[in-house]
C-alpha cells in the first residue's frame, strides 16, 4: 500500500501495532508526483518547473503529511522500480529554489504563480495547502482551485491544468505505469504533455525484452 496522505499513514501505523498481523514493508515503487503542463505558462519555462521541485521539502512532507510512513523521493519512481535513476532529479534546495524562481519570473515578466486543482476532501486540501506554504517560501504563489471530484477528473484527463498531482497508480513495471503517459501514442499523453522519439524508443525496448539487463538499460535511460 502506497500512502499519500495523513489518514492513510495513520491507519497503516495503527495496523503495524497489531501484534496479530505480520508487517512486511517493501520499498516504494513510485511516488505521488506533481506533473506540469509544459505547453502553457509558467511551466513551459524549464526554470519554473525546477523552481517548484527545488522548493518542496520532501522529508518534511513525509514527516508531516505521512506521519513518517514513507520515503523521501530521490527519483520520479521508487527504488523498487526498474526505471529508478537519480540523474537529473531536482531535490529540495531552498536557496536554489529562490534563484530559479527569480529566473523564472524574469522570463515570464511577472511573479511566478499558478492555479493548482484539488478535490473537496480535507486530506487533498491539507496536502495542497502544505505545498502552497512550501512554495511561498521561494516566492512562488500557488492558488488552490477546489473542485468536485467529477470536475477534477474530467479536467485532469483533458490536461486542463498548469500543474496537478498524479497519484493514480503504483505499478512496478514502467511499461504499464508510464508508457500510457510519456509516449507519443499513450492514451494519457495529454495529461503528461511531453513525449519524444527517444522516450518512445526506450519504452519500446524495455517492454519488448524479458532480460533484466536490457530492461534496466532502457528504462534508466528515460
Amino acid at each position: 500500500i502506497q500512502t499519500s496522505n495523513a489518514s492513510d499513514s495513520k491507519q497503516m501505523n495503527s495496523l503495524r501495532k497489531n501484534k496479530s498481523l505480520q508487517n512486511l514493508q517493501s520499498g516504494a515503487f513510485y511516488y505521488p508526483s506533481i506533473w506540469f503542463n509544459t505547453s502553457i505558462a509558467p511551466f513551459n519555462v524549464k526554470e519554473c518547473r525546477l523552481a517548484v521541485s527545488a522548493a518542496i521539502d520532501r522529508a518534511q512532507y513525509v514527516k508531516v503529511r505521512l506521519n513518517g510512513l514513507g520515503e523521501v523521493a530521490t527519483s520520479l519512481v521508487g527504488k523498487g522500480n526498474d526505471m529508478y535513476n537519480k540523474a537529473g532529479f531536482q531535490g529540495f534546495d531552498a536557496a536554489k529554489a529562490k534563484t530559479l524562481a527569480a529566473t523564472c519570473a524574469t522570463a515570464l515578466g511577472k511573479p511566478v504563480e499558478f492555479t493548482y486543482p484539488t478535490d473537496t476532501s480535507s486530506e487533498s486540501q491539507a496536502n495542497s495547502t502544505f505545498l502552497k506554504n512550501q512554495l511561498a517560501k521561494a516566492g512562488i504563489n500557488l492558488e488552490l482551485d477546489i473542485l468536485d471530484n467529477a470536475t477534477y477528473v474530467s479536467r485532469w484527463l483533458a490536461g486542463d491544468f498548469a500543474a496537478a498531482v498524479a497519484n493514480n497508480g503504483g505499478r512496478i513495471d514502467p511499461d504499464t505505469m508510464y508508457t500510457r503517459y510519456f509516449t507519443s501514442t499513450g492514451n494519457l499523453n495529454k495529461v503528461a504533455t511531453y513525449s519524444s522519439a527517444t522516450l518512445d524508443a526506450n519504452f519500446l525496448k524495455g517492454k519488448s525484452s524479458a532480460k533484466t539487463s536490457v530492461r534496466t538499460e532502457a528504462y534508466t535511460a528515460i
